[in-house]
C-alpha cells in the first residue's frame, strides 16, 4: 500500500497528528466554552460555527481549482495552529467566542482536505482497505490523547490542553509543508455548486449514504458536547475518571475499524450498517435505564455504543467513497458537510428538548431512538447499489 504510494504515508501520519489535536480538545470544548457563557449557550455556540463551516465548505471546490490541495491545507493548518495559541492565552468570552468558531470552521477545512488526499491516493479496488486503515490510525490517536488529556486537566488548566494541541498543529504545518511539497492535484471539475447537489442528491446511493453519515454526525454531536457535562456536573466524575472513561470508550475504532475495512467486500456494507445502528441503539438506550454511576459500569456502556458508531462509520465512508470518482471533489465536501449540519441541528433540538423534559439523561433516550432510524435505511440498500 504505502510501497506505491509514498505520500499516502505522510497523508496518515498527517490524519493522526489532526486527530490527536482534536480528542485533546473535542471532549473539553463543551466544558471550557461553559465556564465562559452558560450550558444553553454552548449549543449556540456550536450552531454559530457550525453555519460558518458550512458557508465556507460551499466553496471548497472553487478555492481548491485556484490554489490546489497543498496550499489549502497549508493555510488552513497555520491557522488552526494560530487560533489554538489564540485559545490558550485570551481569558474574555468576547475573543474566545469567535476565536472559537474560527478555530471550529478551519477544522472541518483540514478534514476535507486530508479526505480529497486519501482519495486521490486510494484506488477502488482497495478503497475498503485504505478507508479502514486511516479510519484506524486517526481513531487510534483519539484512544492515545484521552489517557492524557484528562490527567493533564485534572492536574494544570484548559490553558494547557490548548497549548499542547497548538504544538500538534504546528508540527502538522511543518510536516504538511516539507512532505507534500511536489503534490500533483487532479483535475477539479468546474461544476457549480446548486448543480453539484443536485447531482449529488440525484444518485440514490449518495444520498442514502449521506444520510446515514447524517445519522452518525448527530450522534457524535450529542455525544461530544453534552456527554463530558452529563459525567462532571451531573454525575460527579472527575476529570481523571472522564479521562479514563473516554479512553475505553473510543477503543472499538481502533480494534475493528481495519478489519472491517479490509472484509468490506465479503461482508457487504448492508449487513454490517444494520448491525452497526443496532448495537449504538440498544447501547445508548442502555445509558438512560441503567441507574449505577460506577466508573466502570458507564466506560462499559460507552465502549458498546462506539461499537456499533465504529462499525458505521468505515462502512458509510467505503459505501460513499465506492460510488465517487477522484474528479468528484465537490461530492466529498457535500458528505462531509454533515457534520456541520449535525452541529446546527443538533443543539437546537437539545436545546428544545432540555425545556421540556425533567431530565439530562433524556438525551440519551431520544438519541438512541434516532439511530433506529438508521436500521431501516441501512435496510434499503440492494445488493447492486455496492
Amino acid at each position: 500500500m504505502f510501497k506505491n504510494n509514498p505520500k499516502l504515508k505522510n497523508i496518515f501520519f498527517l490524519g493522526f497528528l489532526l486527530s490527536l489535536h482534536l480528542a485533546f480538545v473535542s471532549y473539553i470544548n463543551s466544558s471550557f466554552l461553559a465556564a465562559f457563557s452558560s450550558e444553553k449557550n454552548v449549543s449556540f455556540i456550536y450552531i454559530l460555527g457550525s453555519l460558518a463551516s458550512l458557508f465556507t465548505l460551499f466553496f471548497v471546490p472553487g478555492i481548491l481549482q485556484k490554489i490546489g490541495g497543498y496550499k489549502f491545507l497549508l493555510w488552513s493548518s497555520l491557522l488552526n495552529a494560530i487560533s489554538l495559541l489564540l485559545l490558550s492565552i485570551l481569558k474574555s468570552s468576547l475573543g474566545i467566542i469567535p476565536i472559537f468558531i474560527f478555530y471550529f470552521t478551519l477544522n472541518n477545512l483540514i478534514v476535507f482536505a486530508l479526505d480529497e488526499l486519501v482519495q486521490i491516493f486510494s484506488k477502488n479496488s482497495s478503497m475498503g482497505r485504505i478507508r479502514g486503515l486511516y479510519l484506524t490510525v486517526i481513531n487510534l490517536a483519539w484512544v492515545i490523547s484521552q489517557s492524557i488529556s484528562g490527567r493533564t486537566l485534572s492536574e494544570f488548566s484548559f490553558s494547557a490542553i490548548y497549548l499542547i494541541a497548538f504544538v500538534i498543529m504546528a508540527t502538522f504545518f511543518v510536516i504538511a509543508f516539507v512532505s507534500l511539497k511536489k503534490l500533483n492535484d487532479p483535475k477539479y471539475d468546474k461544476v457549480l455548486a446548486w448543480q453539484s447537489f443536485k447531482n449529488f442528491f440525484a444518485n440514490k446511493n449518495l444520498a442514502r449514504a449521506y444520510i446515514i453519515n447524517f445519522l452518525l454526525q448527530f450522534f457524535y454531536v450529542w455525544m461530544v458536547i453534552y456527554t463530558p457535562i452529563y459525567l462532571y456536573s451531573h454525575l460527579g466524575f472527575d476529570w481523571k475518571e472522564i479521562g479514563f472513561i473516554f479512553m475505553i470508550m473510543l477503543l472499538p475504532f481502533v480494534l475493528i475499524q481495519y478489519p472491517l475495512g479490509k472484509h468490506s467486500d465479503k461482508i457487504g456494507e448492508r449487513k454490517m450498517l444494520i448491525l452497526g445502528f443496532v448495537v449504538a441503539s440498544l447501547a445508548t438506550l442502555s445509558l438512560f435505564f441503567i441507574q449505577k454511576h460506577e466508573v466502570w459500569i458507564r466506560a462499559v456502556l460507552l465502549f458498546t455504543t462506539r461499537i456499533g458508531a465504529a462499525i458505521i462509520e468505515v462502512m458509510s465512508d467505503v459505501y460513499f467513497f465506492k460510488h465517487i470518482t477522484r474528479e468528484n471533489d465537490e461530492f466529498i465536501a457535500i458528505y462531509r458537510n454533515t457534520s456541520p449540519v449535525a452541529y446546527v441541528l443538533a443543539p437546537i433540538i437539545a436545546f428544545t428538548m432540555f425545556s421540556i423534559t425533567p431530565s439530562f439523561k433524556f438525551i440519551f433516550l431520544i438519541l438512541g431512538a434516532l439511530m433506529l432510524c438508521g436500521v431501516y435505511l441501512s435496510s434499503t440498500i440492494k445488493k447492486n447499489d455496492i
